[in-house]
């Protein structure tokens, strides 16, 4: 094997690590920290803080489909995602890393199979778990096609050979504490830049209300629909979706009836959010609990509409609650039903508005990337690349 270089790390995702904004700010917190970071995933030629990517082809869908219905957990996992590594990153000579982080589940056999050819002496193994990865997904075909494997990634959670875990959330941490009986994750939460900006006016008359993400309906975007026949003229909605066309499709025709109260917008790059979202007073968040990722969601639009400087309105979703009632950039509705919410809006007045999104100024910066970094950084054990040299 070559000698270790000081200070190096692999980054190792199953996602397109370009679109993966988690694993993103990861790659340029180590980097910033003077970290040398390699990287391993999905997709490739992507521009980032980083050294060398290695890329892992995807498997064409009738292989997919194949694998998932006939094989058996490990085959699957060696044909899907393992077999896909390139094998020189594990070749006598190959690069040593003090550090390698893998990102959730998908990628944790491999690199336990594989640490003995990837640490150098004194390295460690982080895992950023994101979400429950036992709740991820749900519906009978994932049931009946994911669930099993999806258990089979998850039993390596606990590990002894793993340093120190990572989580999206408070709640999921217990979750994975109590499932895989270690030590609560630290929670890093998916916070984004602070980007400077102030609060725009409120409109008695139309105070506007903003959904923006996937075209997932399990995120409550039905109900968000049915409640606007009951929210007050005063109010309208956007809807900046990506995802399935026939979803979207969908949800244009759920919403026709109300004219141009609810309204689709095209989505924009991340980087243009925190302008293009300021236009507005409200972000709606309500996912109601029918998976523990759910559940205890702490999602990216959280902390993009506050960089927005817009205000939430959110579920009883107890990760979210617990921010709001912190740092009052929002409102929570009781209930689960799209009653539950037009009730929760329509109490909502223009001075009520002015003043959560006040405080999402106030809560900006405290709630940015850049503050949670250093959490980051910490739980990895990698605050300080110097001090953490190795000869």
């Amino acid at each position: 094997m070559s000698q270790a270089h000081p200070n190096r790390v692999l980054i190792a995702s199953d996602s397109v690590i370009a679109r993966d904004p988690r694993v993103l700010k990861q790659v340029r917190w180590l980097a910033e920290a003077g970290w040398s970071v390699d990287t391993l995933g999905r997709g490739g030629g992507w521009d980032a803080q980083a050294g060398a990517h290695f890329e892992m082809p995807r498997r064409s869908f009738p292989v997919r489909v194949a694998c998932y219905a006939f094989l058996p957990n490990r085959a699957r996992y060696s044909a899907l995602i393992g077999g896909t590594v390139p094998p020189a990153m594990t070749e006598p000579g190959a690069e040593r890393y003090d550090l390698v982080i893998c990102n959730e589940v998908e990628m944790l056999p491999w690199c336990l199979e594989h640490l003995d050819d990837l640490l150098a002496p004194g390295g460690r193994l982080h895992v950023d778990l994101h979400e429950f990865a036992p709740s991820q997904n749900t519906g009978a075909i994932h049931s009946l096609l994911f669930k099993r494997f999806r258990l089979w990634l998850a039993s390596f959670v606990g590990d002894s050979r793993i340093g120190s875990r990572t989580v999206v959330s408070p709640g999921i941490a217990g979750l994975y504490s109590e499932y895989a009986d270690v030590e609560a994750p630290t929670v890093i939460r998916n916070t984004v830049a602070f980007a400077e900006g102030t609060p725009s006016p409120v409109d008695p008359g139309r105070i506007k209300l903003i959904y923006h993400g996937v075209a997932a309906r399990a995120r409550g975007l039905d109900l968000l629909i049915d409640a606007m026949h009951e929210v007050e003229s005063r109010f309208t909605l956007e809807l900046m979706l990506i995802g399935p066309a026939e979803t979207i499709k969908a949800l244009k025709g759920k919403a026709a009836p109300l004219g141009s109260r609810v309204g689709f917008r095209d989505p924009v790059p991340m980087e243009q959010l925190p302008e293009v979202l300021n236009a507005y007073d409200l972000e709606v968040i309500f996912y109601p609990p029918i998976a523990e990722n759910l559940r205890f969601a702490l999602p990216n639009k959280f902390f993009e509409a506050l960089q927005a400087r817009v205000g939430v309105i959110v579920g009883d979703s107890p990760d979210m609650v617990s921010l709001v009632r912190a740092h009052g950039n929002g409102e929570v509705v009781t209930g689960w039903t799209a009653a539950d919410l037009a009730r929760g809006i329509n109490a909502m007045d223009a001075d009520r508005v002015r003043e959560i999104k006040a405080a999402t100024d106030a809560a900006a910066r405290e709630l940015s990337a850049e503050h949670e970094g250093s959490r980051f950084l910490e739980a990895v054990g990698a605050s300080s690349a110097e001090s953490d040299s190795r000869a």
